[in-house]
């Protein structure tokens, strides 16, 4: 809630009503020291590497759900938007997609490990930057 900079999320029904409030300080996601910014003019890191981050918390899955085959491996070579794992979220299976041509150098978890908001999971290396 804090990463998001939220203040307040207020959810209620017939019989119950949940308020969870805080007051937030001036809120600014940054990425760690030496990690480029992505935005829409600039959607290529400019570093030797990028990092796959948890869009919000839930369980990575590695493989498959149904067939239990890898989407990925150290070394192996990946497109940009190929996807790379599943996060789980309740009933919902969020793809993660690669934001670079690379080469996935490292897997941060494992099959089934659960991870907040901006966590790694998978670190690649730029194919721009390796040539």
């Amino acid at each position: 809630m804090r990463a998001s900079g939220l203040g307040s999320i207020e959810f209620s029904g017939n019989n119950y009503h949940v308020r969870l409030q805080y007051k937030p300080a001036a809120a600014q996601i940054m990425p760690p020291p030496g990690e480029a910014i992505m935005t829409d003019a600039n959607p290529v890191p400019v570093g030797a590497t990028a990092a796959l981050r948890a869009p919000m918390p839930g369980t990575v899955l590695l493989h498959h759900p149904s067939n239990g085959l890898p989407f990925t491996s150290p070394g192996a070579e990946v497109q940009k938007n190929a996807m790379l794992a599943l996060l789980k979220v309740g009933l919902l299976y969020l793809p993660l997609r690669s934001p670079v041509d690379g080469t996935v150098e490292s897997l941060a978890v494992e099959q089934g490990d659960s991870v907040e908001y901006g966590s790694e999971i998978i670190l690649l290396r730029n194919a721009e930057m390796a040539a």
